[in-house]
């Protein structure tokens, strides 16, 4: 069964988001803040994901730039921003950490679970 993490600070967004993935078939492992949300990456490395931008403690950015920084071999880990922040500025500030996709809020979740499959369907399972 392939893993998804879900860090995303808004209890409804994340348990949405945790329902249709589940519903899916899909292994599901949440955090509600990007400290946590990173050491869940690293204790238990996922086949992709799923992360909100704006976050108290630890801003998605800088969960991938420390995931990408701590273990190299991530570099191909699907991450998905999923954010608020729409503004082509706001996808340009994060270019440079090549987020796999990013996906303004809110978001529909058919088209969320095309994109999870679409992505893995190419990637070799971790697990």
């Amino acid at each position: 069964m392939q893993r998804v993490i879900v860090i995303e600070d808004e209890v409804g967004v994340r348990e949405d988001v945790t329902d249709a993935l589940k519903e899916a078939g899909y292994a599901v492992t949440t955090a509600s803040n990007g400290r946590d949300g990173l050491a869940a990456i690293l204790a238990d490395p996922p086949d992709l994901v799923i992360c909100d931008r704006m976050m108290p403690v630890m801003s998605g950015d800088d969960v991938l730039a420390a995931m990408r920084r701590e273990r190299p071999d991530f570099a191909k880990l699907p991450f998905i921003f999923l954010t608020a922040l729409t503004d082509a500025r706001d996808r340009y500030g994060v270019g440079d950490l090549s987020p796999t996709i990013y996906l303004g809020k809110p978001i529909d979740h058919r088209d969320l679970l095309r994109l999870v499959r679409d992505i893995l369907a190419v990637m070799p399972a971790r697990s």
